[in-house]
């Protein structure tokens, strides 16, 4: 008898990597047939059966990468400057809840005040989540044309700041509503280096653990040396940002290059609990508890919904999406050489996250608990 189930247990194992498989050569063949994209689209698929990555050509044909190259990964940056803020939690060495003037420059509070913030209000667990009612300088128009038309170049921690309180207002009282802002990240960086007295890069590495989790190709740009494979050329509206000072996006609401793969194997890691000490951690960065009703956004993680297949995860701006299916165990990595081919990357990367609901677990909406 225990033969037999054992027996049944590897034919259905076996049937449903057949099936995954054929569902993944499925959604790479569509996204083929729709066309040449304008530059190559680099993809991994990490699942419990093991890890494919691939470089699909553009119209320009083949890019000659291996693979591992990295990516400016920009804002997925923030799911780990929020588990590295969460490790902290978890160890004692700071207070979600604690208002950031406990630990905010003076001088910064008073910027904010003046622009009709009340710091007293915000919490760090706001910050994390984008509830604090912060605007962002980041999406600003004034900002945008100032990276291009310099090139990336003289950016800091309290210029964005002074840029924030001199071309917004405040968004909503904290707690109120979800509302993205690039500037929480850029203070919480400062918070990640006032509690542990190291700088921004070596305190990510360290309290993640980059080395344990094998993560060869991520590093962050211009604090860290090159990854072996070196980084992608990324084109932003027809430009090739490669040699852009990296300072624009640098303090905490981006920073990292990271190859797909290593992207992949991060978020894997961490949603499937090899990143924090206790699972009470990893359950309330997952949490909806506090936030509002209708935000997209946990703590450092986006919930995605595709077609009912419940995912986390997160994009960054100049193309690259990452997506884990908890209920299967599935990631999905990729990244762009053109941001023109978002678009193309997402369709393919919703398309191999629901390769990964293979049974009803897998299609319930919602990843909060």
């Amino acid at each position: 008898m225990r033969n037999t189930i054992l027996s049944s247990v590897l034919l259905l194992a076996a049937f449903r990597v057949a099936a995954a498989d054929g569902c993944s050569a499925d959604a790479f063949d569509a996204h083929a047939a729709a066309g040449p994209t304008h530059g190559a689209i680099v993809v991994t698929l990490r699942t419990r059966e093991g890890e494919d990555t691939r470089v699909l050509a553009g119209a320009a044909g083949d890019p000659g990468l291996s693979g591992h190259e990295g990516f400016r990964i920009a804002s997925v940056t923030k799911t780990y400057v929020a588990a590295t803020v969460l490790r902290l939690w978890e160890t004692g060495r700071l207070d979600l809840d604690a208002p950031v003037t406990s630990w905010l420059r003076d001088d910064w509070r008073d910027r904010l005040q003046a622009d009709g913030y009340v710091p007293e209000r915000i919490s760090v667990r706001q910050l994390l989540s984008h509830t604090a009612g912060l605007a962002d300088h980041a999406q600003t128009p004034s900002f945008l044309a100032d990276i291009q038309a310099r090139r990336g170049a003289g950016w800091s921690r309290d210029r964005a700041l002074r840029h924030l309180v001199a071309t917004t207002d405040p968004v909503a009282a904290p707690g109120e509503r979800y509302a993205y802002s690039d500037t929480g990240y850029v203070l919480l960086g400062a918070l990640v280096e006032q509690v542990t007295g190291q700088p921004l890069a070596t305190a990510v590495r360290a309290q993640l653990d980059f080395d344990r989790l094998g993560l060869r190709h991520t590093w962050w740009e211009q604090m860290e040396p090159d990854g072996p494979a070196g980084r992608v050329h990324q084109v932003f509206e027809g430009i090739d940002t490669h040699d852009w000072d990296p300072s624009m996006d640098l303090f905490g609401g981006g920073g990292l290059v990271a190859s797909t793969a290593d992207m992949a194997a991060f978020f894997a890691a961490l949603l499937e609990g090899r990143v924090f000490e206790r699972p009470q951690t990893l359950a309330a960065m997952r949490s909806v508890e506090g936030l509002p009703a209708d935000s997209p956004y946990r703590l450092g993680l986006l919930a995605y919904d595709v077609d009912g297949v419940a995912a986390l995860g997160h994009s960054g701006f100049w193309g690259t999406l990452v997506m884990h299916v908890p209920a299967s165990g599935d990631t999905v990595a990729g990244g762009v050489l053109d941001r023109a081919d978002m678009p193309r990357l997402k369709s393919l990367v919703e398309a191999l996250t629901r390769c990964g609901a293979g049974d009803d677990a897998s299609r319930r909406a919602g990843s909060g608990t």
